[in-house]
C-alpha cells in the first residue's frame, strides 16, 4: 500500500512539472506575440507620421502653387481692366513701345551670338580667357578635368543652358592645363563654376552640393541655381525636384559647401593678379 501511494504522489509532482514547464513556455510565447504585436503597432504608427508628414508637405506644395496662380491671375485681371479704361491711343502707344522692346531685344540677341554665345566654347589659354571674359557682361567658367565623371554630368548641362540663355557666354577651361588660374581664382574642387558678372567673380560653385547633392540633378535645378547667382536671366523659382527623376527635394537651402571669392577684377593687368 505504501508503494502504491509513494508511486501516486511521484507521478503527480511530475504532472505538475510538467504543467508547470507548459505554463512557462505558454507565457514565454505569449510575450513574443505581444511584443511582436507592439513592434508591429509602432511600424504602423512610424508609417503613419510618415505619411502624415509627406500629406502636409504635398499640400503644402498644392498650397502655394494654387497662391502663385491666382497672383497670376489677379495681376492679368487688373492689367485687363487697366486696359479697358485706356483709350485708342493709349493702346497704339503701348502696342510702339513693345515692339521698340522687341527690336531692341533682337538687336541684343543679335549682338550676343555675333560674341560666341549660344555656344559652349573651351578656352585653351589664359590669354584667351580673359578676353572671352571681359568681352560678355555675364560669363560662367567651369574648370574642369576629363576623368572627373561629375565634370561630364555639368558639361551636358551648360551645353544645354547656353543654347536657352543667350544673355550669358558659357566657357570651359581645363583646369590641369591652367595652374595660374586655378591658383588665382582659388580652385581647389572640380567641377568647380565661376560666375564673373561685368568682367568680375561673382561666385564659385564647387562640386554638386549647390544642384542638391546628386548626380543625377536636372537641367532645371541648374539653371536654378544659376540664375539665384545672376549668371543667368531666370524667374528664381526653385524646381520641384532636383533630379530628373522627380525625387523628393530636401536640400534647396542647405548650405552648399562652395566659396565666394571676394570681388576681384578679372583683367591681367589688375593688382589683384599680381
Amino acid at each position: 500500500g505504501g508503494s502504491s501511494s509513494r508511486g501516486s504522489r511521484s507521478s503527480r509532482g511530475r504532472g505538475s512539472a510538467r504543467a508547470a514547464a507548459m505554463s512557462e513556455g505558454q507565457k514565454a510565447a505569449a510575450r513574443e506575440r505581444l511584443a511582436a504585436e507592439m513592434h508591429e503597432q509602432q511600424a504602423m504608427m512610424g508609417m503613419e507620421k510618415q505619411r502624415a508628414v509627406m500629406e502636409q508637405a504635398v499640400a503644402k506644395n498644392v498650397l502655394s502653387t494654387l497662391q502663385q496662380v491666382e497672383e497670376r491671375m489677379d495681376d492679368d485681371i487688373r492689367k485687363l481692366s487697366r486696359m479697358e479704361d485706356m483709350k485708342e491711343s493709349e493702346l497704339d502707344e503701348m502696342r510702339e513701345r513693345r515692339k521698340e522692346a522687341m527690336r531692341k531685344q533682337q538687336v541684343k540677341r543679335e549682338g550676343w551670338k555675333a560674341q560666341g554665345h549660344g555656344e559652349y566654347l573651351e578656352v585653351s589659354d589664359e590669354a584667351e580667357f580673359f578676353a572671352q571674359v571681359k568681352g560678355s557682361e555675364r560669363v560662367v567658367i567651369h574648370f574642369y578635368r576629363s576623368a572627373t565623371f561629375t565634370c561630364q554630368i555639368v558639361d551636358r548641362h551648360l551645353g544645354e543652358l547656353c543654347q536657352k540663355h543667350l544673355e550669358t557666354k558659357f566657357i570651359k577651361i581645363n583646369a590641369e592645363k591652367s595652374p595660374f588660374l586655378v591658383e588665382r581664382l582659388k580652385i581647389w574642387m572640380l567641377p568647380s563654376i565661376v560666375i564673373a558678372i561685368n568682367g568680375k567673380t561673382e561666385h564659385t560653385i564647387c562640386g554638386l552640393d549647390e544642384f542638391g547633392g546628386e548626380e543625377d540633378f536636372s537641367n532645371e535645378m541648374a539653371a536654378y541655381v544659376l540664375g539665384k547667382h545672376g549668371a543667368i536671366f531666370h524667374d528664381g523659382v526653385p524646381p520641384e525636384s532636383t533630379t530628373s527623376d522627380k525625387k523628393q527635394v530636401t536640400r534647396f537651402e542647405k548650405t552648399a559647401k562652395s566659396i565666394r571669392n571676394q570681388t576681384a577684377n578679372l583683367d591681367e593687368d589688375d593688382d589683384w593678379w599680381d
